[in-house]
């Protein structure tokens, strides 16, 4: 990730324990936008403008802020921003192998089915996965995803009942 990334968007929220579930929620959509933890109830990302209104859109309580990081905590914006990346690398990844065990045992309706149900899943991984990889101007790991895509195709290309 280029570490000249000075403007940012932060999230805050405070859900009491009583607002699990919408609580679950937000987490979850924060993720699915691409915002990373930052502290306890604060999230961050890279900024742009669809991703700040994405962030806005996620529940009325939350405060989405747009700031510009002081030269000297860029790094460790970046540092947390890139731990994030990498988490959903290393899901990508475990998801990929789980794929290539359901593709080799795809051999009847059933389990083609399971199959083709998690194939639609992985790429909405990979392509978000792609999508915080840019926000972060990671070329590594663009590369990586890459590489992913190029197993997915390999793996559906093969013979079910097999092991690539």
């Amino acid at each position: 990730m280029k570490s000249m990334i000075r403007e940012w968007s932060f999230v805050f929220f405070d859900l009491g324990s009583k607002e699990a579930a919408r609580r679950v929620r937000l987490l979850r959509g924060l993720r699915r936008v691409g915002a990373a933890l930052r502290n306890q109830s604060v999230y961050c990302m890279p900024y742009s403008t669809n991703s700040f209104m994405s962030l806005k859109q996620l529940d009325k309580d939350v405060c989405v802020v747009k700031a510009d990081v002081d030269v000297d905590d860029v790094e460790e914006m970046v540092e947390a921003y890139n731990l994030f990346i990498t988490n959903v690398m290393n899901e990508v990844h475990e998801k990929l192998e789980a794929l290539e065990d359901a593709k080799a045992s795809a051999v009847d309706v059933q389990t083609k089915r399971g199959y083709t149900k998690r194939l639609n899943k992985m790429y909405e991984r990979v392509d978000h996965l792609q999508y915080i990889a840019t926000l972060g101007q990671n070329d590594e790991v663009m590369n990586k995803v890459e590489e992913f895509k190029r197993q997915i195709v390999e793996i559906d290309d093969g013979n079910p009942g097999k092991l690539i």
